[in-house]
């Protein structure tokens, strides 16, 4: 059986450029048109590049039959001259030219393909390669500068170009996908978080930028050590193991506790790498010693430290990673057995005589490395979350500061400013907030936040009460450190402390919230919508 194909024969027409003021607009099925400006700065950058498609009527008038919306954007930015595809009328009976005039707006519309977000990212990429400055590229296609500079990133990323063609990430997101090209794990979580959406992706990205810093440091030790010649282990040896066995475990040759300097031999010593935070001075970067620190000059920049103590200000925390020793041959390094392993030792696996098991020396050293374990957990705890806190900082202060870019105040907004003004006293002494007020509604200093409500004249009210939550949140945003989620009230000091009334952050996350700020797992602690423990343990399940 044969199969016949219905063609409509084509028309010749031709190509000219006319004056978009002298074209008709046929009727259109697409009876709404909105310009929007990045269409329109197209237009005035390369002009009308894909001609109008247009019909010659029997009064010889040229008519837009596909293309209204160049016609009017060309009128808009002022083009003298567009390029037509001008065809003769197809029919002169009446139904049949409406139905040919819809059916060419139609498939004109629907029969094209629009590029691949991949496909654009490469071509952005083309054009990079050529010499072309991403502001130049900008300009040319119409984008923000920070898209085609993320588009270009993301043309090197083959997870970022699989996300972004399957609509799961925007240019932006993808851009920091890439940071993490290759390592599975951050990009499976990255994908997780952008699923859920809202600040999720954020605060997951801050995470893992944080957590990139720290790995780096253990590899930079790591490698150090190993160019000295010692075995870095993956993983901390029991107490009881003898083919490792802790420094704490150990006795010199006369049964002395061994001194901090003792010469440790690659040969005879290995080490297990841990986290820690520390002091260092602001300008050499020495480690400096906490009970070196008058704290009590924290939120005083101007005060005098106490005799032979320093300012809290001259010193800034830093993480560092430091070993912690283990013996795997202590008879040749010269060392002995503390008398508590030696004894567990020589009784491991003999019968239990007299006395409760219990009070054996196997349980009493299962008992004392338990409670190290414990206290090494929560030290670690506390690390984890810390490093969560200060994650969620940078998110939660990007939130405050568009949301203090409004001009007008979030609802509610006056209420819990006279709240917080009128409950607590030391809100606005305290922490150095006037800083970060300025930093958050992007004046210098403080006194560029008082220029902005200077003039009564111009200044509007709605905006001024925007000004006055800004004081407020940048006080307590001041408040807010890392270390939130171990106590809503820990960043208040001084006799604020002391009061019932003062304003914690538990308060200020709750307005945020209460205004659409989605927090990270560790706020929500702060806030008692978790607690501090599952949120590390579910930290630990990602590492």
């Amino acid at each position: 059986m044969s199969i016949t194909t219905d063609t409509t024969e084509q028309v010749a027409g031709s190509v000219v450029y006319l004056d978009p003021q002298t074209l008709e607009l046929e009727d259109n099925v697409r009876d709404f048109v909105h310009l929007d400006k990045e269409f329109i700065d197209s237009l005035r950058e390369l002009g009308v590049i894909v001609p109008i498609l247009a019909v010659r009527d029997a009064a010889g008038r040229i008519c837009v039959r596909e293309g209204q919306c160049r016609t009017l954007g060309a009128r808009e930015v002022g083009l003298e001259k567009v390029p037509v595809y001008v065809m003769p009328t197809g029919t002169s009976d009446d139904d049949a030219a409406t139905v040919e005039r819809i059916v060419q707006q139609m498939v004109a519309n629907d029969r094209r393909a629009a590029l691949t977000n991949s496909q654009r990212a490469r071509g952005i990429q083309q054009m990079l390669d050529t010499g072309m400055s991403a502001t130049k590229v900008a300009k040319k296609l119409s984008m923000r500068r920070d898209e085609v500079a993320a588009a270009g990133a993301v043309s090197k990323s083959t997870a970022a170009l699989e996300a972004v063609d399957g609509g799961q990430l925007d240019f932006s997101q993808a851009q920091a996908l890439a940071e993490f090209e290759g390592d599975a794990n951050a990009v499976q979580r990255l994908m997780g978080a952008a699923r859920f959406g809202g600040s999720n992706f954020a605060h997951t990205l801050s995470s893992l930028r944080l957590e990139r810093e720290v790995a780096a440091l253990f590899d930079a030790a790591e490698r150090d050590f190993a160019e000295r010649g010692y075995t870095v282990l993956a993983d901390r040896p029991r107490w009881s193991d003898t083919s490792a066995i802790a420094e704490d475990y150990l006795r010199s040759s006369e049964g002395e506790a061994l001194p901090a300097d003792i010469e440790k031999k690659p040969e005879h010593w290995v080490v297990y790498l841990v986290e820690e935070d520390g002091l260092v001075d602001n300008e050499t970067g020495a480690v400096v010693d906490e009970s070196d620190i008058d704290w009590d000059t924290q939120d005083d920049k101007d005060a005098t430290p106490a005799e032979g103590l320093r300012h809290a200000s001259t010193v800034t925390e830093k993480t560092f990673v430091v070993p912690e020793w283990y013996c795997r041959d202590y008879e040749a390094a010269g060392l002995t057995l503390a008398p508590s392993l030696q004894e567990s030792l020589a009784r491991r696996g003999a019968p239990q005589v007299d006395g409760s098991a219990a009070d054996s020396p196997e349980a009493i050293a299962e008992r004392a490395a338990a409670q190290q374990e414990a206290e090494r957990r929560e030290r670690r705890k506390v690390l984890v979350l810390n490093r969560l806190g200060e994650a969620a900082q940078s998110v939660r202060r990007e939130y405050v500061t568009k949301l203090l870019a409004r001009k007008t105040a979030p609802k509610g907004a006056a209420t819990f400013v006279a709240h917080c003004l009128t409950r607590d006293p030391y809100i606005l002494s305290q922490n150095h907030g006037s800083g970060l007020t300025a930093e958050l509604l992007g004046a210098k200093d403080e006194r560029g936040v008082r220029a902005l409500v200077n003039d009564f004249s111009t200044n509007i009210d709605a905006r001024a009460q925007v000004i006055s939550l800004a004081v407020v949140l940048g006080a307590l945003e001041a408040r807010t450190d890392k270390t939130a989620w171990r106590n809503a009230r820990s960043g208040i000091t001084g006799t604020a402390s002391f009061i019932a009334s003062t304003v914690g952050s538990d308060a200020y996350l709750q307005f945020l919230i209460d205004s659409g700020y989605q927090p990270s797992q560790i706020e929500k602690v702060i806030v008692g919508q978790t607690t501090a423990d599952a949120v590390y343990d579910e930290a630990s399940a990602q590492d």
